[in-house]
């Protein structure tokens, strides 16, 4: 048995519809898809960015986000704008970064970036990485990439709850005042949390987040993670149909939950971590192979 996926995240057309639709929501006046091939300057608070809109949709296709267009519409989301990653090579430096009256620090070498990122980054990673060992016949690298899937993809939604529990705590006296805020900051379980996430930011939403396949899917996932993480046998089978199943799940079970819960909230779902688990290509069993 072989495995394939797609190494581009979109075809071009959904890349320049994208991106065209992140120039609309920037006011970046541009005039339809020939524009796509200009450069554009887009001011900032200290100079005139440069930004290459080829290269823009050449990186949607290939991540489902976009790269500096991105970063500008996602550094003005309310909840979930991201800091940006930085690192350092050189001994004896120390680098930090500041967001929202929080520092992180560290001394060189070493690098600093944000979880969601990180989590998005192995998600997209363990899952090729999987095939590629599955098609190597590396069975051990195979079952250890799709339980860091697994891992990366639970750890992302829980991520997803404490960037908004983070903020949360700046708007009201205590999180201990509500129910619903209280759960939110609790250590419960995770299907609690999202359900107080929902009572916090889309009550009027609940009926359909719990009907929404993008939910059980993602409890799918979870539950597959605890069977793993605390096995109820002194073995575990990793069976390729299965691996396969639940791999191709995070497309709508993390990504699509996530873009869910933003819409439920009536916030843009195209924040660039999402966007590059919402397009995440289909891992596809190679027909005929053995």
């Amino acid at each position: 048995m072989k495995l394939s996926m797609y190494e581009n995240h979109l075809g071009k057309d959904k890349a320049e519809k994208y991106v065209l639709g992140l120039c609309k929501r920037l006011k970046i006046p541009i005039n339809g898809r020939t524009d796509l091939r200009k450069k554009i300057d887009f001011p900032t608070e200290s100079k005139l960015l440069e930004i290459d809109l080829t290269r823009e949709v050449n990186f949607t296709m290939k991540n489902g986000r976009a790269d500096v267009l991105q970063t500008i519409h996602d550094s003005q989301d309310r909840f979930l704008s991201t800091p940006i990653s930085i690192g350092v090579s050189g001994q004896g430096i120390s680098i930090s970064m500041d967001y929202c009256g929080h520092t992180s620090s560290i001394d060189g070498p070493g690098y600093i970036e944000a979880p969601e990122v990180s989590f998005s980054n192995e998600i997209i990673l363990y899952r090729r990485e999987a095939m590629m060992a599955l098609n190597a016949g590396d069975w051990a690298t195979f079952s250890r990439c799709y339980r860091s899937f697994l891992q990366s993809s639970v750890s992302l939604v829980e991520c997803f709850l404490h960037r908004y529990t983070f903020h949360v705590k700046y708007m009201i006296p205590s999180m201990e005042s509500y129910e619903n805020t209280a759960i939110l900051d609790s250590r419960v379980g995770l299907e609690a949390r999202l359900e107080a996430w929902m009572k916090t930011f889309a009550f009027h939403r609940m009926a359909d987040f719990k009907r929404s396949s993008a939910r059980s899917k993602f409890i799918e996932i979870k539950d597959q993670r605890n069977s793993i993480v605390h096995p109820s046998s002194p073995t575990i089978g990793y069976s390729v149909k299965t691996v396969v199943k639940f791999m191709n799940f995070a497309q709508q079970g993390v990504g699509g939950l996530l873009a869910d819960l933003r819409e439920y909230s009536g916030a843009s779902p195209d924040i660039g971590f999402i966007r590059q688990i919402r397009t995440v290509p289909e891992v596809r069993v190679l027909k005929g192979a053995k």
